[in-house]
């Protein structure tokens, strides 16, 4: 297990952290950074199209974020989930949860059971349970169902 996001081998988070400090040391261009071909994190929900936005330089599906947070912002909360998931990993643990998590409405303790159960509380698809329960499947034609958990956890973030 790594001791620090920028330790953790073949990560994306990895990749950003790298493109973050080298831009800071000298400035590489961004078709040469080694996080290139990893859509941007930060969408700007106001001004940014709605809808798919392929990528113009053919190295990553989208230029578009996927996160109404910065990059800055979801280091920190990737750090602060990895403390309380693996609480004997070094390095202090914050007390309160980070401030881009209170931003978006989200509980802690919630929060880190999302993500750590991920795999058994979404089988098929993930969601909020108001965008999950008016799909159905393509092939099937059923509605796709989320666990009982997974509706308690969402129904405690704002």
């Amino acid at each position: 297990m790594a001791e620090t996001l920028e330790q953790s081998d073949h990560t994306s988070v990895q990749r950003r952290i790298e493109s973050i400090t080298s831009n800071r040391s000298n400035c590489i261009p961004a078709a040469k950074r080694r996080d290139s071909f990893l859509a941007p994190v930060t969408i700007d929900e106001r001004s940014g199209q709605i809808g798919p936005c392929v990528s113009q330089s053919g190295k990553r599906c989208s230029d578009k974020g996927f996160l109404p947070m910065s990059l800055e912002d979801y280091v920190e909360m990737l750090d602060w989930t990895a403390r309380q998931i693996a609480p004997g990993k070094s390095g202090r643990t914050p007390a309160d949860t980070p401030p881009v998590l209170k931003r978006l409405g989200l509980d802690g303790t919630a929060w880190c059971e999302l993500v750590s159960d991920f795999g058994r509380l979404f089988c098929t698809v993930a969601g909020r349970p108001e965008c999950v329960d008016p799909l159905r499947s393509l092939r099937t034609h059923r509605r796709y169902h989320l666990r009982r958990r997974a509706r308690e956890l969402l129904a405690r973030v704002d």
